[in-house]
This record gives structure tokens, C-alpha cells and sequence, in this order.
């Protein structure tokens, strides 16, 4: 065990831990903030439509994230959807599908109150199927 030399160097190892603790706390608060600021105040399990653009409007996904492949411009706080149905597998190992009714990371606590119902899921994740075509021909 590395012992510090000093009370000085305890001190900033403290600080530094701190602030960590601080930032690792702050994000998911943060992105629950956001969320329910910018949410338009729909219902998630009640979202009655087949369109998926309406939904990353209307449910606030765009209020982090964009999907450039889509032509849907969203925040950059997330990341871009585009090639999110493959990604959220080699991320999470677990399917979109799975993600999405037990998100993990952040998105725990955007959704961990409002799940998605299962119409909703499939439109989103057929959307961005959609999307990770769309992201695949360009990239050749």
C-alpha cells in the first residue's frame, strides 16, 4: 500500500477521490434533469403512434442524442443513435431489445421511471435498425 508522505498529499488524494465521487454521481443527475425539463410531459407507456421520428421527439431522446443517419438533429450530450443497433450489444452485451426495457448507465435514469412499452420499443428499435443500414452503406 502506497502510504503518503505528508498530510499535504493526503489532502489532495482526497480532494481528487472527492471530486471524482462528485462527477460519477453527477452525470446520471444530471441527465435525469434534462430529461425532465425537456420532456414534453408524454407518457411513455401511453405514446400511442407507429412513427418513430415522433417518438425520439415526443419521448425527449432527442434532447441528448441525434441520429445523423435519420436526419433527426438532437443534442450532443449522448452520443449519435445512428449505429446504436449494434453498439448497445458490444457496449451492454445485451440485446437493444433488452437495453431498452432494462437500460444500464445513464439511460437507467432517464427510463428507470418511465419503461417503454413493448409497441414503442419495437418501433424504436425498427428506427434504428433502420438507421445502422442507413450508417453502414456510408461508411463503404
Amino acid at each position: 500500500m502506497i502510504m503518503p508522505k505528508n498530510n499535504k498529499n493526503i489532502i489532495k488524494i482526497g480532494i481528487f477521490v472527492s471530486l471524482g465521487l462528485i462527477l460519477i454521481l453527477a452525470v446520471p443527475v444530471l441527465a435525469l434533469l434534462v430529461f425532465m425539463k425537456t420532456s414534453n410531459g408524454s407518457n411513455l407507456k401511453n405514446l400511442k403512434t407507429k412513427n418513430g421520428r415522433a417518438i425520439f421527439y415526443n419521448l425527449g431522446c432527442v434532447k441528448c442524442h441525434n441520429i445523423r443517419a435519420l436526419n433527426i438533429k438532437g443534442g450532443h450530450v449522448g452520443p449519435d443513435l445512428s449505429g446504436a443497433y449494434s453498439n448497445v450489444e458490444k457496449v451492454y452485451r445485451k440485446s437493444l431489445n433488452d437495453f431498452l426495457k432494462n437500460p444500464a448507465g445513464t439511460m437507467y435514469f432517464i427510463l428507470m421511471f418511465n419503461h417503454l412499452s413493448k409497441e414503442n420499443r419495437k418501433i424504436i428499435i425498427a428506427e434504428l435498425k433502420k438507421a445502422q443500414t442507413i450508417e453502414n452503406k456510408n461508411k463503404k
